[in-house]
């Protein structure tokens, strides 16, 4: 998601630390909450409508949000803190790409990965930029725990089903899969929506969903 440059983002983060991972040292998830709740992580994160429902309605789950633009992180952070009522401990935001995440994490380190509104890198000649690519299933395997899932949604019908390929040459076993996540109420029961969804199904667009399970 790309917003404009806004200058106030990066003082607004340096003063909000504490809600921040900060660290050049390979991350282990469970030192930066005070429980032992599951933890899941969300690459790429955008505004944080996502990070921020799960944070309101799974008290007992941890969830790190994850964005590469400085602006966009400072964005949802702020959003986190102006929704939020009280202070907030099962909810981290982390300023980093997601190209090397083995370098940035220790393995076995989630519970959960959430992939919402990926970049579909359309052209054909930077398929393996998707994040749904089978290099890039390889590596969610290893940051998994056992029985790990990953839940991935995109308005992107090529990209959903360039995924469907790709799990399917992976590891990984298929829960779940609808081209139409709307079709459906019962598919919404434990749903909580991003900007982009919302925006996209009120435009009439089909919302794609895939769960596979490690």
């Amino acid at each position: 998601m790309r917003l404009r440059n806004k200058n106030w983002t990066k003082d607004y983060i340096l003063e909000n630390q504490k809600y921040m991972i900060e660290t050049t040292a390979k991350i282990n998830p469970k030192q930066f909450f005070k429980n032992e709740y599951p933890i899941y992580l969300e690459i790429g994160c955008g505004k944080g409508q996502f990070a921020i429902g799960n944070s309101l309605k799974y008290k007992n789950k941890n969830f790190i949000a994850m964005e590469k633009e400085t602006t966009v992180i400072g964005v949802a952070l702020k959003k986190a803190i102006t929704t939020i009522e009280d202070d907030f401990e099962n909810l981290k935001f982390l300023n980093k790409f997601a190209e090397n995440l083995l370098d940035i994490f220790e393995p076995h380190s989630f519970d959960g990965i959430y992939l919402n509104f990926s970049d579909p890198w359309p052209k054909a000649k930077h398929y393996k930029k998707r994040l749904t690519y089978i290099k890039f299933l390889d590596i969610y395997w290893d940051l998994l725990k056992d029985n790990g899932i990953i839940e991935i949604k995109t308005d992107n019908d090529k990209l959903y089903e360039f995924s469907l390929e790709q799990i399917n040459d992976s590891r990984f076993e298929m829960l779940f899969n609808t081209n139409n996540l709307y079709s459906d109420e019962n598919n919404l029961v434990d749903n909580v929506a991003t900007e982009y969804e919302q925006k996209f199904h009120a435009m009439g667009k089909n919302i794609n969903k895939i769960i596979i399970k490690k």
